[in-house]
């Protein structure tokens, strides 16, 4: 039978390759769309040799959890045919370019890259539907009737003094605080040792300087203090109790920071933001994407990671994100990240239960903060919105699957905007067009 003949739908057929909810959901997107579905769960060589037998799809989608789990299966389905186009969903971005080279025929996109800028949009505003781009540049897409139109997201740049400050002056962790509060101390005691022994003992501005350093390095004691009124002994050598405590605090703390395994920063872009940011609470694939892509609109963001030692976790390092390792439902973590001065809060981890409990913290701590919360499964989706009202909810298998049943039929669609419960795909040109499959159908 040829590709486009009738086959009791409108000609068309694609084969899924794939288990979990996301292939499920793509291939009732393409089902919805009247396309013939031939879905293999766990296939091995021969089941994919055999669905191909005399059969000519219109493509194939590896739809996968992991990318081994998609390279392991379009090698096996290019061992059997070099010209049947594939669809395949890999989160590397290095790996995708490799595949799309190499294999030829080839598509690669990624659950993240699909749904980042649907998570992205309402975290920065609760206008924005998602976040687009118009000449290489981050713009918000607001809902405009059946049509949505472009407004400039907001820079935060005015406040970076304030955000400076309050970084410097509340750190997130204890070691951040011991060696910041430690400096400013040896600091000050030196600069009072250094003006009481010019009005005291006389000394010449470099000599007391030269003296204070002496005293506070415990290199050579200040012999002039020796001859000095009682009251200024005793305040010296209380002074240099004090920065005894202080050089103890800031030897722990510069210590601590440089011996261990920071992911958060004192300044510059891993400090931990305190006003006007996003609280990304899961670092998987879709948590990271959407930190990139919250970075690249230029708005702060901090990420919240149970798992200290995961792939992703390094990759946020070299991005210099700040990242927390715990839960998102811990109160005393959530506590620490200003949430009362934040943008949103996204819990985006893989376990819809997980983004449930951390969303509630959240609400539980502030209860104004703006919630996006990442679901997976249609029910819990449907559930969560119905009953919790906990905010704003994204069912991102079913966001993902309009797109991929539409790439998967060669269509030009670039991306998906949810408007209310209805995923619009939309195309280069900016025109949308309304997907068969709801986002979260009641």
């Amino acid at each position: 039978m040829a590709r486009g003949e009738d086959k009791g739908g409108n000609g068309r057929s694609v084969i899924v390759i794939g288990d979990g909810d996301l292939s499920e959901e793509t291939a009732s997107a393409l089902e919805a769309l009247g396309v013939e579905v031939t879905h293999l769960r766990e296939p091995e060589q021969d089941d994919v040799r055999k669905a191909l037998e005399g059969a000519y799809p219109d493509s194939i989608a590896v739809v996968g959890r992991t990318d081994a789990v998609v390279l392991r299966r379009a090698l096996m389905v290019r061992d059997v045919s070099d010209e049947v186009p594939l669809l395949l969903t890999i989160f590397d971005p290095t790996m995708a370019r490799i595949m799309e080279r190499e294999l030829g025929h080839t598509k690669v996109t990624s659950l993240a890259d699909i749904v980042a800028p649907s998570l992205a949009g309402p975290c920065i505003d609760e206008r924005f539907t998602a976040v687009g781009m118009e000449d290489h540049q981050p713009v918000g897409l607001v809902e405009d009737g059946d049509n949505v139109r472009e407004e400039p997201i907001p820079n935060p740049k005015a406040r970076r003094v304030e955000s400076l400050a309050r970084a410097l002056f509340t750190p997130y962790d204890k070691s951040a605080g011991l060696l910041l509060f430690g400096a400013i101390g040896l600091v000050t005691v030196f600069l009072i040792e250094t003006i009481t022994a010019v009005f005291v003992l006389d000394d010449k501005v470099i000599d007391a300087i030269y003296g204070s350093a002496k005293t506070l390095v415990t290199v050579d004691p200040n012999l002039k203090v020796s001859k000095g009124p009682a009251w200024y002994k005793l305040f010296t050598s209380v002074s240099m109790l004090i920065a005894l405590v202080f050089a103890a605090a800031f030897t722990a703390g510069l210590v601590d920071r440089v011996t261990g395994r920071r992911l958060t920063g004192l300044i510059g872009r891993r400090a931990v933001p305190r006003r006007d940011h996003v609280v990304v609470i899961g670092l998987g694939q879709v948590g990271l994407r959407l930190c990139s892509m919250l970075r690249a609109c230029r708005i702060p963001v901090v990420a919240i990671e149970r798992d200290e030692d995961g792939e992703t976790v390094g990759l946020a390092r070299e991005m210099g994100l700040p990242v927390v390792v715990g839960r998102g439902a811990d109160p005393s973590l959530m506590r620490r990240l200003s949430l009362p001065r934040a943008r949103a809060v996204a819990a985006v981890t893989s376990d819809d239960l997980a983004n449930i409990a951390a969303a509630m913290t959240a609400r539980g701590i502030h209860e104004d903060v703006r919630v996006v919360l990442r679901v997976g499964d249609g029910e819990v989706a449907n559930e969560t919105r119905s009953l919790l009202a906990l905010g704003l909810v994204r069912d991102v298998h079913r966001i993902a699957a309009a797109l991929l049943a539409t790439m998967a039929l060669g269509q030009e669609a670039d991306s998906v905007v949810c408007l209310g419960d209805d995923a619009h795909l939309r195309f280069p040109d900016g025109r949308l067009e309304r997907a068969e499959l709801d986002t979260l159908a009641g």
